[in-house]
């Protein structure tokens, strides 16, 4: 073992969690609870009734990142938010862990339309199970899983909801930038919400990505804790 293999092992980094639309961070709890006790991650949660840009979304993480070096996990929603921070060129950021993340909106003519229509987020926070299963969390979803969602959709105003749908179908230009930094992608391969291809894009401007994937829905995390915990696990590891 040389010494840089040492240090790595002596100083992992820190994990730092970047939630998806909703931004509270409760849908994290269930993965939470699955991950080795040795990894004490840090979960950054957006405010639930203000409108902030992308832009501002990422400052709010640069100021609570750990000063550590760190990975960053960011799913769904916040794949954006991570890319905005890394084009900052934040020299203690390890690497990222992407989950079901896209850069580019993932369904265009669909979100143009909802990103439009004021009473959207209110739809959101009241949708049936019977859509929450089929679009989010899959069919076997039990109650407890749909309770925990239906928390975090209530904790956020409809209105911040709405704005970050618009955000997704606006989405930044990242087309210029090619990363440096190393990434995992891992893709639910039920995922009704996030085409396949979304992956291309990162397997296009990040140096050395890797693709993986798993059975689950869009919602993955929520949907296999235990799974997804013994994966961050492995590529936390890595870095």
């Amino acid at each position: 073992m040389n010494l840089g293999e040492v240090q790595s092992v002596s100083n992992p980094p820190k994990l730092v969690l970047l939630p998806g639309l909703d931004g509270t961070g409760i849908l994290f709890r269930s993965l939470l609870a699955s991950l080795p006790k040795d990894i004490r991650p840090k979960v950054i949660t957006y405010p639930p009734n203000q409108k902030f840009s992308l832009s501002e979304l990422a400052q709010l993480v640069a100021q609570e990142l750990p000063r550590e070096e760190v990975v960053l996990l960011a799913e769904s929603f916040s794949g954006l938010v991570a890319l905005a921070l890394l084009a900052r060129g934040l020299p203690h950021i390890r690497g990222v862990l992407f989950v079901a993340s896209f850069a580019e909106p993932p369904r265009p003519q669909m979100l143009r339309f909802a990103s439009k229509v004021s009473w959207i987020g209110s739809v959101m926070r009241l949708a049936p199970s019977f859509f929450l299963r089929q679009f989010c969390l899959g069919r076997n979803a039990d109650t407890q899983e749909l309770s925990l969602l239906r928390e975090a959709l209530l904790t956020v105003s409809p209105e911040v909801l709405t704005h970050r749908l618009k955000l997704i179908s606006e989405c930044l230009s990242f087309e210029k930038i090619r990363f440096q930094i190393p990434c995992y992608y891992l893709q639910a391969n039920q995922d009704r919400l996030v085409p396949p291809s979304a992956k291309n894009w990162f397997q296009q401007h990040f140096d050395g990505c890797v693709v993986e994937s798993m059975e689950g829905p869009h919602f993955l995390m929520q949907a296999k804790p235990r799974e997804c915990a013994e994966w961050v696990a492995k590529k936390l590891k890595s870095f």
